[in-house]
């Protein structure tokens, strides 16, 4: 696709705007699009840049992540954590900067299909007085009389039933 600026390179930057149901769209080239002040090497760094002056960074107290070694400055200029180390390192400063951005720092919203399985129940293991009386049935069922009786003796021991 050509640039829709100077129809003459190859666009190598896409930009699309919806501003109250009006869209508008741009296909620039690299030199269209620095002309236009936009730094394609760079993309994503103005979205980030209202928490440059914030709060957020000014309360960064210089400590590093101990597995990749990035500070939050430096997540707050890169716009993603280095590891999930991060994410236990910085937990309080990602908290408010979502919180900026979302307004909250709680999920909201859908959740994905396969969490919504019914997810059994832990089993519990059974008591010895349950274990007793299964086996009590097996020994009736069986005409055990007396590993009945015996069976039905020791669950009153356990009853207290003396």
């Amino acid at each position: 696709m050509l640039c829709t600026k100077c129809k003459k390179e190859q666009a190598t930057f896409f930009y699309s705007q919806n501003i109250n149901g009006k869209e508008t769209s741009a296909a620039l080239c690299k030199s269209c699009a620095k002309q236009s002040g936009i730094d394609s090497s760079d993309i994503l760094s103005p979205l980030f840049h209202p928490f440059a002056e914030s709060k957020v960074q000014k309360r960064d107290s210089g400590k590093t992540c101990n597995l990749c070694g990035l500070t939050f400055s430096d997540i707050l200029s890169l716009g993603k954590v280095g590891c999930p180390d991060c994410y236990n390192t910085f937990r309080q400063e990602l908290r408010d900067t979502i919180r900026s951005i979302h307004g909250t720092a709680k999920h909201v919203g859908l959740t994905p299909e396969r969490s919504t399985a019914i997810t059994p129940e832990p089993q519990k293991e059974p008591s010895e007085e349950e274990m007793l009386r299964v086996a009590l049935e097996a020994a009736i069922r069986d005409e055990n009389y007396e590993e009945a009786a015996r069976l039905r003796d020791r669950i009153k021991e356990l009853k207290g039933e003396n």
